[in-house]
């Protein structure tokens, strides 16, 4: 029972991270916990810049109304005294006055369009009196919140005032044109008195309205914009610390795993694997240590295997696989050495390899073991004698290489295999080697002399089958001249055969030298021997730029004429021959190609055309020519190539390799 602790888990089901969260990487959280903060002040600033904004408004606003009061009682004051001294000056003294609320209202009614004109807005407040840095918090707070609680109820106040602004601008310019008109009616002005000192009443009523409203106001708005920045601030940092503390948790859940199966594999269990809880740089870490636990958990099977394979093919090696230290001495042996070398195991472990080798030939093995051992050299299939326990030789090869650990030869591993059989079979098979070379080579005499005496026979059938022929012209006999046909046709063939046989007979026998051969003047040499042979078919015969290259003249020479002659033999009798040659350079050798237009060949028969005495023996298969493409492939295997054909539409293609140094 494994007693080993196991760090426990943390519990899945009460702290898992949000999906979408896990699936971020660290780089993008700990920014989104920046960019959380970062926003939580943002908007703490534009809360406060909100309440500055309000603040600086309603201050404003209470300037502006004390403003506002200060001119309607100026105006109503100086229109009194006008109506007393008649005086100009005090006439447009009350209208400076009164231009400071008509300022305020042109201001007003502006801003309670949909679209209104900041520069309209902004002259009538200064007009007002007002600050022109003051008008944009005066604009604000009537456009955001003029419509809600005691500002709505203030502006609403100030709307009244306006009215009765406009009735005391109709008694003042009434009571100025009575007084321009000569003849004052004291009834009349006292009215008009009357009436301007009753609106002043109202005016100053609805001022202290307003102010007591907008004070009101004031205060409210104090209170609400002092719980919206702390309910602000309150949800802004509880949501940071909640998207906060839900990545530091996923954080810590992904160390805490990474961990647990650093113990675990330090506690050499490699079968658990590190769960991946998110797809971040910590899940992918997590993915890494689970793939480099299961290659580990690989590594150290393929080691054991390992060792169980090596054991297995040292015991079951058909070789003599074995170790020596630096002394010389065995430290590793198999099955098959100690068979090898008739020793048991328990007496070849320790023991000088000097033991094993004859006198004469120890010398050189122990240079062997110095080139390894001293200059690290590999020794590769060094041939020797081996003498085993009982006195009996063998012949062996033997292939050694340093051993190095750590930087330093610390010995050397080899294999020795027994060759005695091979040796044996060696000598046997050169025996038999000089055997056939001499059959070869009395037969190859018989086959030339041979050939060559039947020629005399040949002569002789030809000569007196033309005289039979002569004799028998004038009878018109068409038996006779059919006989005469297929004897002399029978002969031609003979003798194409005997010289067929001669030619690959020499071909066996090339001892030329090799040479600068230039293929364009052999092919031209070819063209011309053939020249009544082409006149005689029509046959049109052309070629590419042909290269230079190192060959047998007489044999290329050869080559060329059989292949022509080849096409222009076997050829279609519905058109004339047309022959063309090409050459082109690939991987280092030349491959010229022969194409013709003639009848062709089944791609089934493609290799058999060049066998000895191969015939295809059907109307439409290429007939083949017994000798001749066998001596073509003759010539190209003693220049190293190869020789092949392709059938094209119409005739074939012709493909050999020359080497091209």
């Amino acid at each position: 029972m494994d007693t080993r602790t196991r760090p426990a888990a943390p519990s899945r089901a009460r702290r898992r991270p949000a999906r979408w969260l896990r699936d971020l990487s660290i780089v993008i959280k700990l920014n989104a916990m920046v960019a959380v903060f970062v926003a939580i002040i943002l908007t703490l600033l534009a809360l406060a810049g909100a309440a500055l904004a309000i603040t600086n408004g309603v201050r404003a606003y209470v300037g502006g109304e004390g403003l506002w009061s200060k001119g309607q009682k100026d105006a109503v004051y100086y229109v009194m005294r006008y109506a007393r001294t008649h005086d100009e000056a005090d006439w447009r003294k009350y209208q400076a006055a009164v231009a400071i609320p008509l300022g305020d209202r042109q201001a007003r009614l502006e801003m309670e369009k949909p679209d209104y004109d900041y520069a309209i807005v902004e002259q009538g407040f200064v007009q007002g009196g007002n600050a022109p840095e003051d008008v944009p918090y005066m604009v604000f707070l009537f456009r955001t919140l003029g419509g809600y609680g005691h500002l709505a109820q203030a502006i609403g106040i100030w709307r009244q005032g306006d009215r009765h602004l406009d009735r005391l601008v109709e008694a003042a310019d009434a009571l100025r044109t009575l007084h321009r008109g000569g003849a004052i009616n004291p009834a009349r002005e006292r009215e008009l008195l009357d009436r301007i000192d009753q609106i002043n009443a109202e005016l100053t009523r609805l001022e202290r309205e307003f102010s007591a409203t907008l004070g009101k106001g004031a205060r409210w708005l104090q209170r609400v914009l002092l719980l919206s920045v702390f309910a602000s601030t309150a949800l802004l940092l509880a949501c940071g610390y909640w998207v906060a503390r839900r990545i530091a948790l996923e954080l810590r859940l992904g160390i805490l795993g990474l961990r647990e199966g650093a113990l675990r594999v330090a506690a050499g269990d490699l079968d658990i694997p590190v769960e991946i809880r998110s797809h971040d740089e910590l899940g992918q870490l997590a993915r890494v240590f689970n793939d480099m636990m299961a290659h580990r958990r690989q590594a150290e099977e393929s080691l054991r295997s390992a060792h169980e394979f090596r054991d297995k093919v040292m015991e079951s090696a058909t070789n003599s696989i074995h170790a020596l230290d630096l002394e010389g001495r065995f430290t590793l042996v198999n099955r098959r050495t100690c068979e090898m070398t008739g020793y048991p195991v328990e007496e070849l472990l320790g023991a000088s390899y000097v033991k094993l080798f004859p006198p004469e030939v120890l010398a050189e093995v122990n240079r062997q073991f110095e080139t390894v051992i001293r200059e690290g050299r590999t020794v590769e299939q060094f041939e020797t004698v081996l003498q085993r326990k009982d006195g009996s030789r063998v012949a062996i090869t033997f292939s050694s290489a340093p051993l190095v650990r750590d930087g330093r030869i610390v010995g050397l591993v080899g294999t020795a295999e027994d060759i005695s059989a091979r040796k044996r079979a060696e000598a046997a098979l050169a025996a038999h080697a000089a055997e056939l070379a001499r059959s070869n080579a009395e037969l190859e005499r018989f086959a030339y002399v041979a050939s060559h005496d039947l020629q005399e026979p040949l002569r002789t059938v030809t000569s007196f089958t033309q005289l039979l022929a002569q004799r028998y012209t004038d009878r018109n006999d068409p038996t006779v001249h059919e006989y005469v046909g297929f004897i002399t046709e029978s002969v031609q063939r003979m003798r194409d055969l005997i010289e067929g046989l001669l030619a690959y007979s020499r071909v066996s026998h090339q001892r030329e030298a090799l040479q600068d051969v230039d293929l364009n003047e052999r092919l031209q040499q070819v063209i011309a021997s053939l020249d009544a042979a082409i006149k005689a078919s029509g046959a049109r015969v052309t070629h590419d730029p042909l290269p230079r290259l190192r060959a047998y003249p007489s044999l290329i020479l050869r080559l060329l004429q059989n292949l022509l002659s080849n096409a222009l033999k076997f050829r279609r009798a519905d058109i004339a021959p047309e022959v063309h040659v090409s050459a082109a350079r690939e991987d280092g050798v030349w491959r010229i190609s022969v194409r013709d237009n003639g009848i062709g060949i089944d791609p089934q028969h493609a290799e058999r055309i060049f066998v000895l005495f191969q015939r295809l023996h059907t109307r439409d298969d290429f007939p083949g020519n017994g000798l001749g493409l066998a001596i073509c492939k003759k010539i190209i295997e003693q220049h190293g190539g190869r020789i092949w054909v392709e059938p094209a539409n119409p005739g074939s293609v012709f493909h050999f390799t020359l080497p091209a140094t």
